[in-house]
């Protein structure tokens, strides 16, 4: 049995227009972009779900395919055939720095609060990105359909953990195929250190937008769980709070199931929530990241983006 004790209801036009106008915290994201424009997932989402451009500073690193003549010769599986290939990728990648540019100046974002890396900084392996994390301070890492398709096994891989430990507060924003006229957030919260800090995080980059959160606690059904649902809904509100969200934004949803995954993605595909946000681990129970949760919506959740938190 589903339990929503408000209802989902639009915010009005007037509510809209003045949390537009509200000064917001600029946030510093690092995108790692394809040399394919077509894969441009990250960026579109960006443009879409985000009405407030002037708070946002970003960093476009650019992932080269990894048949391209570059990144064979990056594997020492090609020579350099005297900058042919480098000329080649050079050309494709200042190609879609052009449309990546064209494309987030069109929608609002100032080109002086762009940073764009290098030719000579561009990544073949996942792996790569670590450096570029470690190097500069950033508050998510976004990636889009490329970037994630060199992660199919990206739960179970010492990578994550080596990226969190190298910046262990920074979460990730994955984009692999987002239906881009989706809204609001749905936030899977179960009490622990980590939902808290995803609460954190959604509440700081949603200061000044006007899409709705639902907090979504998956329980076993019993009346004790539902008293800590609610213990835990009043905890976030109380963070969300503290950053500034509007507690009128947020619905609340207690939803009976035995697996928690398939609970989650089925309400992500019933609310058509642009967003499914969760912590990295859950209490006493499996990490999240490397678990069945994280796992799953990595490879099943397709229409909303993944934001993952430690």
């Amino acid at each position: 049995m589903l339990t929503i004790p408000e209802q989902v209801v639009a915010s009005s036009a007037d509510d809209s227009r003045s949390i537009r106008g509200k000064a917001a915290t600029p946030k510093k994201l690092l995108f790692t972009v394809s040399d394919d424009p077509n894969m441009f997932n990250g960026l579109r989402f960006l443009c879409r779900f985000f009405e407030n451009k002037s708070r946002f500073d970003l960093t476009l690193l650019c992932m080269a395919s990894p048949d391209s003549n570059y990144c064979r010769w990056r594997a020492g599986k090609a020579q350099p055939a005297e900058a042919a290939g480098q000329a080649d990728t050079d050309s494709n990648w200042h190609l879609a720095r052009e449309e990546a540019m064209r494309m987030l100046q069109w929608d609002g974002f100032s080109s002086g609060r762009i940073q764009v890396k290098s030719a000579s900084s561009m990544i073949c392996r996942i792996e790569d990105i670590q450096e570029e994390i470690g190097n500069e301070a950033h508050d998510a890492v976004v990636m889009g359909r490329r970037g994630l398709d060199r992660l199919k096994d990206f739960t179970s891989k010492s990578l994550s953990r080596r990226l969190f430990e190298r910046q262990p507060e920074i979460p990730m924003i994955l984009c692999r195929k987002p239906d881009l006229n989706r809204k609001n957030v749905l936030l899977c919260v179960d009490g622990s250190e980590s939902s808290d800090n995803m609460a954190r995080f959604v509440a700081s980059m949603l200061e000044g937008e006007s899409h709705l959160v639902t907090l979504c606690n998956i329980i076993s059904d019993t009346s004790d769980d539902r008293d800590k649902a609610t213990a835990i809904f009043n905890r976030c509100e109380e963070i969300m709070g503290s950053e500034g969200f509007d507690a009128g934004r947020l619905r609340h949803m207690i939803y009976p199931s035995d697996y928690a995954p398939r609970a989650i993605l089925d309400n992500a595909n019933w609310g058509k929530f642009a967003v499914v946000a969760v912590g990295t681990t859950a209490n006493m129970r499996k990490n999240l990241l490397f678990g069945s949760v994280s796992s799953f919506l990595f490879n099943e959740l397709t229409d909303s983006v993944l934001w993952v938190h430690p």
